[in-house]
């Protein structure tokens, strides 16, 4: 009966003095997320989280810059690489520079998303699409003065409100007459104008 109590004592007292030194053995963890340094790059986190980061918005709201803002521009016409006036009559790209009749006020349509108007220099009025010429005289805008536009590397292509054809700035080849023309099926060089604006 002895030897079983001295078992037990020994087994009290180890256990109480495992107690006493556990209680004065202090945990600390690895890191305090409150003492992290708040510039500490989120991808160096040791404990592997992920982060995701929205995007800037105020990158992701500011508009992309309209191709051809409303305002006065110059047009060069691919075969010679000349300036085109408005002659009231015709456009013809034969100049060599830029003066009133050369100057075009073109305009995004509100209401047909996408077309453009030009107005000529010459009496500022409405270019139309005719077909076998362009001729600004036009008090309104309807169909035939309203011009598809599209940019390809530095330089336009426009198509013609009439029959939606590309224009050329072209050369007859029967008569040999100049002035810029909507009937073509498809985009070349002559159908490539030099846009830029000026005052």
């Amino acid at each position: 009966m002895k030897k079983k109590q001295k078992i037990l004592i020994v087994a009290l007292l180890f256990c109480v003095i495992s107690v006493m030194i556990g209680a004065f053995v202090v945990i600390t963890p690895a890191s305090d997320p409150a003492d992290a340094d708040a510039d500490a790059d989120p991808a160096s986190d040791p404990g592997g989280s992920v982060y995701f980061t929205d995007p800037d918005p105020v990158a992701s709201q500011t508009p992309k810059p309209e191709m051809l803002p409303n305002g006065v521009y110059s047009l060069k016409g691919g075969r010679g690489g000349k300036y085109c006036a408005d002659e009231g009559h015709r456009i013809i790209c034969d100049r060599p520079h830029v003066q009133g009749w050369e100057k075009f006020t073109i305009t995004k349509s509100e209401q047909w998303p996408g077309k453009y108007s030009l107005k000529g220099g010459k009496t500022g009025k409405w270019c139309a699409d005719e077909g076998n010429r362009i001729i600004c005289n036009r008090p309104h805008v309807q169909g035939w003065e309203l011009f598809t536009i599209t940019k390809h590397g530095n330089k336009y292509a426009l198509k013609g409100g009439k029959t939606g054809k590309y224009c050329a700035d072209d050369v007859s080849p029967g008569d040999g007459t100049v002035g810029v023309r909507c009937n073509r099926p498809a985009r070349g060089s002559w159908e490539l104008f030099t846009i830029e604006p000026t005052t």
